[in-house]
């Protein structure tokens, strides 16, 4: 029997070279990985401003069409308007059921008081916004902010302006525009 003297393989230093090479490209490759994930935040919060704004744009429609465009809040029965809420004290429209609250033709995200959610949980409802996936709280410029869960802590933050990942909606009051937009200047 004779043994086969001449085997292949690698040796010692081109597998030196090859752990050298992917380790250069993991160091290129990493941050390029890492930033889709800042992307993908960026597009969702996007995509959901968007969505806002076309509800918006909808719901606007309909308040015109229902005579309550541009009408202010009232006291009492409102002339017994049919989409004027007494209990609550805003006009309202029926969106899948649910009482969408609406100021000046465009839909109401918060309430005059902290102790009335029912305005918050209807528009985060027809919004299709979840608990699970977003807090919510008083953002710069006194709008609603939606913010990813996994920036729950910086509420305060965004607040003062100092942490830009989150959506601000504002219903439009006397002093101030309705607007809505994405804020992702510091999404990662």
């Amino acid at each position: 029997m004779s043994l086969n003297k001449n085997q292949t393989g690698f040796t010692l230093i081109e597998l030196v070279v090859v752990i050298i090479i992917l380790g250069i490209l993991a160091v290129i490759a990493t941050p390029k990985f890492l930033s889709l994930g800042s992307d993908a935040q960026k597009a969702n919060l996007e995509g959901i401003a968007g969505s806002i704004a076309s509800m918006n744009q909808l719901v606007h429609s309909k308040t015109q069409l229902d005579g309550i465009a541009d009408r202010e809040d009232c006291d009492g029965t409102c002339n017994n308007n049919p989409n004027w809420d007494r209990q609550v004290g805003y006009f309202y429209i029926d969106v899948s059921d649910t009482r969408l609250y609406v100021s000046n033709g465009y839909p109401k995200a918060t309430g005059t008081s902290s102790s009335n959610t029912l305005v918050e949980d209807n528009y985060k409802s027809v919004m299709g916004l979840s608990d699970d996936d977003f807090v919510f709280g008083i953002g710069s410029f006194s709008s609603f902010a939606i913010i990813p869960k996994k920036f729950a802590d910086k509420l305060a933050d965004i607040r003062s302006g100092k942490f830009k990942c989150h959506v601000e909606y504002r219903s439009p009051v006397p002093k101030f525009e309705y607007f809505t937009r994405a804020v992702t200047d510091d999404c990662f």
